[in-house]
């Protein structure tokens, strides 16, 4: 004798299992009935008596269940609710993008040497506009080299300057697409913008 509990959506054999309180009795063809709609990709609910029964699989995720005609319907609060999630999404996704493009610019520089590119960067500056300023990490670096100390003051201000541009480049297109993101009005122009910023790679304008 099988049972059925709405509570746990569960089957219990009587004899073997615990019957909760509450479940229901079902025939033995019931039981294969249902365990095979199952197999084919149905689902088991509970109906408003209580009583097991087999529905269709949920369409999407803004689907939600018509217990009464036990008939999957479109969500609008649901479809809204998803829009906003998604499009939070991919904004974070969006945001560690540029993050990510930014980092393949500088493939090939230790951290130590990249936390050092804004210290390089203003003290070639200073002695740019004064050559009596002390430049203590330049003048190591030039030291240890073996270069002229001109010569890195030159090479440092033109990678930095480098540099800038190219961040600047990245921050726009990543507001470009932001604009975008935060315009767009439908799942599906936010399918079709997600394959951009996945497939988005550093090019300078």
């Amino acid at each position: 004798m099988y049972f059925y509990d709405k509570e746990t959506n569960g089957f219990y054999i009587d004899g073997f299992h615990e019957i909760p309180r509450g479940a229901i009795e079902i025939t033995d063809e019931t039981y294969r009935i249902l365990l095979d709609g199952q197999a084919q990709g149905k689902q088991i609910i509970a109906d408003n008596t209580g009583r097991p029964v087999l529905i269709e699989p949920q369409p999407s995720k803004a689907h939600v269940l018509n217990l009464d005609a036990l008939q999957w319907e479109i969500s609008t609060e649901k479809q809204a609710e998803l829009f906003t999630d998604k499009k939070n999404h991919l904004l974070d996704k969006l945001s560690n993008k540029a993050d990510e493009i930014k980092s393949n610019l500088l493939v090939g520089y230790p951290q130590t040497e990249i936390e050092s590119f804004y210290r390089q960067e203003k003290e070639a500056l200073a002695w740019q506009a004064d050559n009596k300023v002390d430049t203590p990490m330049l003048k190591q670096i030039a030291r240890v080299r073996g270069v002229p100390f001109d010569v890195l003051v030159e090479k440092v201000i033109e990678k930095a300057s480098q540099f800038a541009v190219a961040i600047g480049v990245i921050i726009g297109q990543r507001q470009a697409f932001e604009d975008r993101l935060l315009a767009t009005n439908t799942l599906e122009e936010l399918t079709a913008l997600e394959k951009e910023i996945e497939e988005w790679k550093f090019q300078a304008n």
